[in-house]
């Protein structure tokens, strides 16, 4: 679908936003204040997205290479003692065997473990740190990996397993987050013109096309970390054949589904045989909250609602605990609206975060009366 305000600029860093349970006297659900950047997560879900482009690798110097030998005497017939220095092809040979893959168990530390963790990362099944710790990220990865392979999905780096990762060649270009040019353009192209908005076709890997991939991702049920790789071209593969999306609902008119146990929001038409837009989003956390004058639960309640008000620009709180981007209530003071920032994991005060840019024009696709539902 194409979105006549992809190009709007977000606005610029702003506090983040609250919002109410209807369930509460007081109202419910805030914001803490936050300057953080859309693309801010927490440690425990997935690493930092950071705007700038990635810094050149290093490479070696052309200067660089062995020190001068000593010249020999051609009268000299010894053999070449133990301790002569090794030649460039006993080096590769010792990298080779360094990099060959073991099998590991799932408590294992150390090389193996690391050169396992190296491989997946490779190729882009997001392992997490290369710190030669079989944890869950790696584990999750080998998992992942062994879905795509059509391997029992134990997510045990087993013999079988790895014979199979080292086998693995992909014609995936592996995108990161910064990175920029033709390939990168390539993508945010194919997203656009599926149901995710990855904002501007620019070439720029920033983080409006992350927030894209995340909810990609997360739909698909792989490792989410942003970046590009098979199991990304994969999920948006199934994407574009209609295998990815199922729709818990049905109407005559254009409704919305956010799904609390994948973060994502989903807006349906029923003359479009795809959705109408796939978005990221945050709802509530979970933890009660209090200030000097009111308190909550943070809870973002499940169940079948219309969007029944809706204000424009900027909303500051009832309840003095932030401020909303475009809020459009669908269950008291429940909104969906937009933030600066919208973490992979629930952490609004009950209301539904989404990305600035979808924020922005959202609310001329969803007008009141437009159904919503909640699902667990």
């Amino acid at each position: 679908m194409r979105r006549a305000a992809q190009a709007v600029l977000v606005v610029a860093a702003v506090l983040l936003v609250g919002c109410t349970p209807s369930q509460s006297p007081t109202g419910a659900a805030n914001e803490q204040v936050s300057a953080t950047a859309d693309s801010t997560t927490a440690a425990s879900a997935a690493p930092a997205i950071a705007d700038a482009g990635p810094t050149d690798a290093a490479t070696e110097s052309d200067e660089a290479g062995p020190t001068d030998a000593p010249a020999s005497d051609p009268s000299d017939d010894t053999t070449p003692s133990d301790d002569a220095p090794r030649d460039d092809a006993d080096e590769e040979a010792d990298q080779r065997r360094s990099s060959e893959l073991v099998a590991v168990d799932e408590d294992g530390r150390g090389d193996d473990v690391e050169a396992l963790q190296k491989r997946l990362a490779k190729h882009g099944f997001a392992p997490g740190p290369v710190d030669g710790a079989y944890g869950p990220r790696t584990e999750a990865a080998v998992k992942a990996f062994q879905e795509l392979a059509d391997i029992e999905a134990s997510g045990r780096a087993d013999a079988r397993t790895v014979a199979a990762l080292e086998a693995f060649e992909t014609g995936v270009k592996i995108l990161e987050a910064g990175a920029k040019g033709k390939a990168v353009k390539r993508l945010q192209r194919r997203l656009a013109d599926s149901p995710l908005d990855p904002g501007p076709v620019d070439g720029a890997y920033g983080p409006r096309t992350v927030q894209a991939v995340w909810a990609l991702e997360k739909l698909a049920g792989v490792p989410v970390d942003g970046n590009w790789g098979p199991l990304d071209e994969d999920a948006l593969r199934r994407l574009e054949r209609g295998d990815l999306v199922e729709q818990a609902n049905s109407h005559n008119k254009r409704w919305v589904e956010f799904d609390l146990s994948t973060q994502v929001m989903t807006v349906y038409d029923p003359d479009a045989s795809e959705p109408v837009l796939i978005s990221h989003g945050s709802s509530g956390s979970g933890v009660p909250w209090q200030n000097e004058e009111h308190s909550g639960n943070s809870i973002t309640p499940a169940g079948d609602f219309v969007i029944s008000r809706r204000i424009d620009g900027w909303r500051e709180s009832s309840l003095d605990i932030g401020r909303l981007y475009n809020p459009l209530y669908f269950n008291g003071g429940i909104a969906f609206h937009g933030a600066t920032s919208v973490p992979l994991y629930p952490a609004s005060h009950g209301c539904v975060r989404l990305p600035m840019h979808i924020a922005e024009y959202l609310p001329s696709e969803l007008p009141n009366g437009t159904p919503v539902h909640v699902v667990q």
